[in-house]
């Protein structure tokens, strides 16, 4: 396989898929900075993520359905818990929650790194890879504010019933029934 540059070409000129965000992007594996037009990392030539491409027009860019399919107490921390996450990609994804609610087996829509929650001011807050509790955390389990649903509590993951929504796609827009 060839190299890339940063810019995503390959060497013969065969382009990568272009980044669409309009701003420079930090790489959810190394942390480095990268500018806008660049496709892949330029310190460990990660592609950049879909996530931190959002989408004006979508207000659920960068968020999916998850399936939590193993859920372990933080040590030492009462209320935090690391889950592990299916959310349709090539290993499952870790995520550091408060949530009471996140447990395995349940349908849950997570924030992925880029993305952007509702925040407490009302402004959206970007959601990144780091440490929760001393383990890393690479998302965000949403609640229902965060998603603009109405009911639910801010303090619980907002659920998805059953096999209803599949893993990997793009969360409903309103809070299902059952869920």
């Amino acid at each position: 396989m060839a190299k890339k540059d940063k810019k995503g070409a390959a060497p013969g000129g065969d382009e990568a898929p272009a980044a669409t965000s309009a701003g420079p992007w930090t790489c959810a594996e190394c942390e480095q900075e990268n500018e806008a037009g660049d496709a892949v990392c330029c310190a460990c030539e990660e592609p950049r993520p879909v996530a931190a491409q959002p989408s004006s027009s979508d207000p659920y860019s960068g968020f999916v359905v998850g399936l939590i399919v193993s859920a372990e107490k933080v040590a030492g921390k009462d209320k935090l818990s690391v889950v592990k996450v299916d959310v349709g990609g090539d290993e499952p994804l870790q995520v550091v929650t408060n949530a009471p609610n996140a447990v395995e087996g349940a349908r849950v829509v997570v924030a992925m790194v880029g993305s952007k929650v509702k925040g407490e001011s009302g402004e959206g807050e970007e959601v990144k890879k780091g440490p929760v509790g001393g383990a890393m955390s690479h998302g965000m389990l949403c609640n229902a504010p965060m998603l603009g649903w109405k009911g639910g509590d801010n303090k619980a993951a907002a659920t998805l019933p059953g096999d209803a929504f599949a893993v990997g796609s793009r969360p409903p827009e309103s809070r299902p029934r059952g869920g």
